[in-house]
């Protein structure tokens, strides 16, 4: 019998002009080959057709997998095909690898192809070849429907790192058997590390895509081997430039990817290689704003990986400062639109960089998260979807655009996916003619027509929201100096100007106040104090026109002039943080600015201490407060509570404190509060009537239970105790706890020469306000096991004891707390629809146009009941939590509602708290948001909503209400039972 010829390939391996790897073909072959690349149009059965007669012209007895395989890429991934062909038995080591299982480690697999390996031949070749067989097997599995485009650019992200890490370690061990070891001045090895920027960083890479990375030692300082060879510097910068040809030089076997090294500190023109501290020397120093985005989706891929999370903890305040600066957004805006004018061909037709094309989505994402990255911790994320969820997740993209752009997002990526398939290099242009037809195709749509009809309304999605970022240019003048001198010489004001240039609804009342403005001499608006402080009255005038509330920025401002000192000016004037902080207040919180204008020594204190206090702060500063005469303690407690309550203001208003934040300061602060008045009142009831060998704690319910105090919330407390007898004097321990619990509130509530406290709510106790004000354990438990209604032991969720007589019993009440709230599980569902609408009705007091945050239809209180409800029902200890957002994260890992409604609930809380917290510092009587009325515009400047598609700032947060709201009613009747009241823009008039 005839020896069957075994099959491979027949000579040398050659490569394209772009480095691809192509197939020696025989003449007759190549004859072939040529007919058919200028056949056009040619029909997807002629693609695979001529896909296998090119391998069987290589390779005669290819198995009939293999030939399979080559057709399937004719016709899907023409651009991997090559790969087949210039080495056939490349497809039978990636069919045995079975696709379909799932991807590997390959990380593994490159360090055991390379393990043994230095820089060279050797390497290169090892490198390559295991590269294209793992391009080919992530190929497959998404062509034969075993991955998506996600998977896909997961996976490339993947073999990407392991190729780096590989490469970087083959080189580093041939560089340091010729020239020695990197050595610190304590003898300790210099860490190297490379970071994955852009695509690669996000996990987002295509088959087309190359590299975009960098590197970074930890230090110049040291020695390398005998010292005579190389600095450490020039070290470290032979084996970057090594690693980086190691993987883009292109070779018989072509290349594993290109590499981009521009995005390193001070680009083409820089080193390439930085120390730690030259890096961070850089970002700080010279550190640009698409620095700060490339740095975004940065993340230490190869080598010394702890030395990469340094350097970007490091970094993180460059990346992420703590104050919010919107022209980010702008320059951003402005990066783009240079790209696109860059392009020579179409750009409508550029699927990257032509408008509402990927640069526009990705830069919109990434802009709002350096925007607000710096206080929101949970947007420091790398994945473009991520982002797009956690922003909406926080109210920074609305839920409906969240989706839009998402959608439009998933179909640029597979678009940009599918010319890369087909072409093999990075081109983003649309094709036409027959190629526009099979790409269409291959989406899915009909014909090409169709496919560019549904991208061109995704592209308008991203366009518009991109477009967002940046205000329409102001009509008027933005020079504030102007305005500043005619001020300070007394010249006549025009009220329209000042409303157009100030943003105030009063233009008479500004010209008022800005006439008092120059009246204290050392006032920057006076001569005197102009010639002090030349700049400052112009910056005052620009945060006055950006303050939430220009009309109330200025009017306090003025009470600021007229009651503080040129100490207070020269403070604003070197302290521009803290100016910009002061007048934010002034537009966002009167109540807040009158109570620092009529205590401006306050001022002093918040410009030594940054941000609000700590917990060990806050507990230092509570043990310090004096005892004895109670005068005395109530008005330190005051002045106490007052100046922490500023400082959060202020932390927030900047938007250092994000609303959740802000919510947990003020109930720490609450919570330090209570435990001092119960600790004064516990001491003066000892003193009068003996001690008592029972214990007795402070209950924490509600929002102070829960720690999500607001700026205007009251504390709803009620008082327990373990067990019934007598003091030494005779007096029983209700008696004595009673009037305990009584000083401790009056301590808390009563109106002192330093101010008001705060109120106190204790109907949340059993029985309401029929009940006792302190309760035994006992009473306690027989109450709630046969009196108390489901919404009783529903409010027990939030319980938290905050304060108590003696440190073991304060650690038991939480338990027993516990035990009651979810012993019997969750409350009527109908009894509680019946009871949310009535408070809808008899409470929140709605009509169109005017919302109840909290009490109204879809507000707050939804998600709280529906919150609590789903935790009685459930009563697993993974969704005990007292904080609504813990709670329904509780429930989401749980999987015991569909997620769509707890994120519903999740949005609908994040966009009421903010409401409800902007709200309450514009007016703390306030519980309605009236649209048309005085106070929307401040909501709307205070949340960032502005104007969209022609639609006005207000009709904007309107419509987005209506919209949250009746998601979380949605949800709310889905999880628990249907309410019989509408919306108030949903009834008749």
């Amino acid at each position: 019998m005839r020896r069957k010829r075994r099959w491979r390939s027949r000579g040398p391996r050659r490569v394209d002009s772009r480095g691809r790897p192509t197939p020696s073909l025989p003449e007759g072959g190549r004859r072939r080959h040529r007919l058919l690349a200028v056949s056009r149009p040619v029909s997807v059965e002629a693609k695979r057709e001529a896909a296998v007669v090119q391998l069987t012209d290589r390779c005669p007895d290819a198995p009939k997998r293999v030939r399979a395989l080559a057709a399937d890429l004719g016709e899907h991934a023409p651009a991997l095909l090559p790969l087949l062909l210039g080495s056939p038995a490349l497809g039978e080591a990636v069919l045995n690898s079975r696709p379909a299982d799932g991807p590997r480690d390959v990380g593994r697999l490159f360090q055991a192809a390379t393990a043994e390996l230095e820089d060279g031949d050797r390497l290169y070749r090892a490198l390559r070849q295991l590269r294209h067989e793992e391009m080919l097997r992530i190929a497959i599995r998404e062509f034969r429907g075993h991955a998506d485009v996600d998977d896909t650019a997961r996976e490339l992200a993947s073999l990407a790192d392991a190729a780096v890490d590989a490469a970087l370690g083959a080189c580093r061990r041939s560089l340091e058997a010729k020239q020695g070891v990197a050595l610190d001045g304590e003898g300790r090895r210099i860490p190297f590390v490379v970071l994955g920027m852009g695509k690669l960083g996000g996990r987002e890479l295509n088959l087309g895509s190359d590299i975009d990375i960098c590197f970074f030692h930890g230090t110049d300082e040291g020695t390398v081997g005998d010292g005579l060879d190389a600095t450490v510097h020039q070290h470290f910068a032979k084996l970057a430039q090594r690693t980086a040809r190691a993987l883009a030089e292109v070779t018989e076997d072509g290349f594993v990817f290109r590499v981009d090294l521009r995005l390193r500190p001070e680009g083409s023109q820089g080193a390439l290689t930085n120390s730690l501290v030259a890096a961070e020397r850089y970002y700080e120093g010279f550190g640009r704003t698409w620095e700060r985005g490339a740095l975004l989706r940065a993340r230490p891929i190869a080598g010394d990986r702890p030395l990469g999370h340094e350097l970007l903890r490091h970094l993180r305040p460059f990346i992420f400062p703590k104050r919010v600066d919107p022209s980010v957004a702008a320059a951003m805006h402005g990066m783009v639109q240079r790209s696109r004018t860059e392009l020579r061909a179409d750009p409508e037709r550029h699927v990257k960089l032509g408008r509402g094309g990927i640069r526009e989505a990705e830069f919109f994402v990434q802009a709002l998260q350096l925007v607000w990255g710096g206080v929101h911790p949970e947007l420091r994320v790398h994945g473009t979807v991520e982002a797009i969820r956690r922003l909406a997740g926080l109210g920074f993209v609305s839920d409906g655009d969240a989706v839009a752009l998402e959608r439009a997002w998933a179909l640029l990526r597979r678009v940009e996916h599918r010319i890369h398939l087909r072409k093999g290099y990075q081109t983003f242009d649309l094709p036409q003619g027959e190629e526009a037809e099979e790409l269409a195709r291959s989406l899915g749509f009909a014909d090409a027509a169709a496919f560019e009809r549904t991208l061109g309304r995704e592209r308008a999605v991203v366009h518009t929201l991109f477009d967002s970022l940046v205000e329409e240019p102001a009509s008027v003048d933005v020079a504030w100096t102007p305005l500043a001198d005619r001020v300070r010489e007394g010249d006549d004001l025009d009220p329209e100007e000042l409303r157009t240039r100030l943003h105030v609804r009063d233009g008479d009342a500004a010209a008022a106040h800005l006439g008092r403005l120059r009246r204290p001499r050392f006032s920057p608006f006076a001569p005197l104090g102009h010639r002090a402080h030349p700049e400052l009255a112009p910056a005052l005038l620009e945060d006055v026109a950006h303050a939430a509330d220009p009309d109330a920025a200025l009017g306090a401002l003025g009470d600021f002039f007229g009651r503080g000192g040129e100490a207070f000016v020269r403070w604003l004037d070197e302290e521009p943080r803290l100016r910009r902080r002061l007048l934010a207040l002034f537009g966002a919180s009167p109540g807040l600015a009158k109570d620092l204008n009529l205590r401006v020594e306050v001022l002093g204190e918040l410009i030594q201490k940054s941000g609000p206090a700590t917990d060990a702060e806050l507990a230092a500063a509570h043990a310090a407060l004096p005892r004895g005469e109670a005068e005395r303690f109530v008005d330190a407690l005051r002045r106490l509570q007052r100046e922490q309550v500023l400082r959060i203001g202020l932390a927030h208003v900047d938007d250092e404190l994000d609303a959740r934040a802000a919510n947990e300061r003020l109930s720490a602060l609450a919570n330090h509060q209570v435990e001092a008045a119960f600790r004064f009142a516990l001491g003066e009831m000892r003193a009068r009537f003996g001690e008592a060998e029972a214990a007795m704690a402070v209950v924490g319910m509600g929002k102070l239970g829960s720690r999500e105090l607001g700026f205007a919330s009251d504390l709803d407390l009620f008082f327990v105790y373990d067990r019934d007898g007598e003091t030494e004097s005779g007096r029983t321990y209700a008696e004595v706890f009673t009037r305990t619990a009584q000083r401790t509130m009056r301590l808390l509530s009563q109106l002192s020469a330093e101010g008001p406290g705060y109120e106190i709510d204790a109907r949340l106790r059993p029985s309401g306000t029929q009940g006792l004000l302190v309760v035994s354990e006992a009473a306690l438990e027989r109450y709630h096991e046969s009196q108390s209604e489901g919404w009783e032991r529903q409010a027990l969720v939030r319980a938290r004891a905050i304060a108590g007589s003696r440190p073991e019993y304060l650690a038991a009440v939480d338990p027993l707390l516990q035990r009651l709230a979810y012993a019997k599980g969750a409350a009527d569902p109908e009894r509680l629809a019946e009871l949310r609408g009535r408070m809808q009705v008899e409470l929140a007091g709605e009509r169109a146009g005017r919302y109840h945050p909290k009490l109204g239809f879809g507000g707050l209180v939804d998600v709280e009941l529906a919150t609590q409800w789903l935790q009685m029902h459930e009563r697993e200890s993974g969704v005990r939590e007292r904080h609504t957002l813990d709670a329904l994260d509780g429930l989401r890992r749980a999987e015991v509602a569909p997620r769509e409604h707890l994120d519903a609930l999740r949005r609908g809380y994040t966009f009421f708290r903010r409401v409800e917290q902007a709200l309450q510092l514009l007016d703390p009587s306030a519980s309605q948001l009236h649209f048309g009325g005085p106070r929307w515009e401040a909501i709307t400047r205070r949340l960032g909503v502005r104007a969209r598609d022609g639609v006005d700032a207000e009709a904007v947060l309107q419509r987005d209400w209506h919209r949250v709201a009746e998601a979380n009613r949605r949800a709310f009747e889905s999880l628990v039972a249907p309410v019989s009241q509408p919306a108030p823009w949903q009834e008749a008039p």
